[in-house]
């Protein structure tokens, strides 16, 4: 029987970075890539130049190494306008989400699947608020329903997708560290206040996909214009669960800036035990 010490979430983090629109989850991988972590980006948002710019302006305090760290593979369907509605043309994103999973190949790399990749590795998916959007596209692709009102058998295979994919990912096979960022949505309770989950496939879904995750973690910007400071919370909010893996030695909140890079060293350190008087 292997030791509770050894298990993998001592060095593997799986983890879900939640956050309002502008709070800077996508910035925040800075400090990963510094750290010396290959981080590998499923760009669904079409959003990283905030990270572009963090890692290339003259005064970074990223170093260039930390550049070099970074890959990326944007995935975008295009869209047009139709009666005034923007509707997908073609249903491929969520094709080659997976396709990338499965065999990391664009034309300036191969990577190889994601079941290779190691705990220096980080996977990114930006955001599960567009892939559940693929999804959906993809099960209206296959009805024929593309661009129109999804049916209440299109919700159920879309959670079913995106639910089986998350669970793939949270699998031990796969030995990187992932971390997935995602919007939130307030879902209000049978006679009780609303809840912050996860921003994805209707409300069944939502409050279900924490438990694939080791880590559930949320930016936040408090303040506005200069004066605005943004942080990292690990701790549960009013309103919002949070969670992580070592309670007794991450702090309760940390810089965006430098916060991704310290929670990963945190939880996987462990603090010497004190010595015994002989």
């Amino acid at each position: 029987m292997p030791s509770l010490s050894n298990h993998q979430s001592a060095q593997t983090t799986k983890l879900l970075f939640i956050g309002d629109t502008g709070s800077g989850k996508t910035g925040a991988l800075a400090s990963l890539a510094k750290a010396g972590y290959n981080i590998r980006v499923i760009d669904l948002d079409n959003g990283l130049d905030v990270l572009n710019n963090l890692l290339t302006h003259p005064t970074s305090p990223y170093g260039r190494e930390a550049l070099e760290r970074v890959k990326f593979s944007t995935i975008t369907d295009p869209y047009k306008n139709l009666a005034g509605r923007l509707v997908p043309v073609r249903a491929t994103c969520w094709q080659r989400v997976v396709a990338l999973l499965t065999d990391w190949k664009t034309p300036e790399e191969s990577l190889g699947p994601i079941t290779s990749w190691t705990g220096q590795d980080v996977l990114v998916i930006d955001s599960l608020t567009m892939l559940a959007n693929a999804a959906m596209n993809f099960v209206l692709a296959m009805n024929t329903r593309l661009g129109q009102q999804p049916h209440q058998s299109d919700w159920y295979q879309g959670q079913q997708m995106l639910e089986s994919l998350v669970q793939m990912l949270y699998d031990e096979g796969v030995k990187c560290n992932v971390i997935i960022n995602c919007h939130i949505t307030y879902i209000g309770e049978d006679n009780g206040p609303q809840r912050g989950y996860p921003a994805t496939l209707g409300k069944a879904l939502s409050p279900k996909i924490g438990r694939y995750f080791n880590s559930v973690l949320m930016a936040r910007a408090v303040g506005s214009g200069a004066s605005v400071k943004r942080k990292i919370l690990t701790r549960s909010q009013p309103m919002i669960e949070l969670k992580n893996t070592a309670p007794l030695q991450v702090k309760d909140e940390y810089p965006l800036e430098t916060g991704l890079a310290e929670y990963f060293r945190d939880v996987r350190h462990a603090p010497q035990a004190p010595a015994t008087k002989s």
